[in-house]
């Protein structure tokens, strides 16, 4: 149960985080949006996706392709992709430290030691 509310909270977070992307312009030309949408976004949980920013990005991705609006090749793509993944490691490394503190904490340690 636990795995199927996490992947609804995936889902709802990534949705959110890509409509604020698209344009209303792309929203108007294309209306099936929100399926092409829903179709990427459901396609990466069930593949194991687990970063909100980076199945974001991708839904984006394949909705830019399936409007024809960029080439796979697309360097505002690559661009955006990176800012993502900048975004996910930063959040992943600064978890990580205040788990290692806590860590060393609990475990008496002195932060001096290793």
């Amino acid at each position: 149960m636990a795995g199927l509310a996490q992947n609804i909270e995936l889902y709802n977070l990534a949705y959110r985080l890509a409509w604020k992307h698209i344009s209303e312009r792309q929203k108007r030309e294309y209306p099936n949006v929100p399926t092409l949408l829903h179709e990427a976004i459901r396609t990466q949980l069930k593949q194991g996706a687990v970063e909100p920013v980076l199945i974001a990005a991708e839904a984006l991705e394949n909705i830019e392709k399936l409007t024809g609006q960029i080439d796979s090749d697309d360097d505002d793509r690559n661009n955006r992709l990176r800012r993502a993944l900048r975004f996910v490691t930063r959040g992943s490394q600064k978890a990580k430290t205040i788990e290692d503190d806590k860590r060393k904490l609990a475990d008496g340690q002195d932060y001096g030691e290793s």
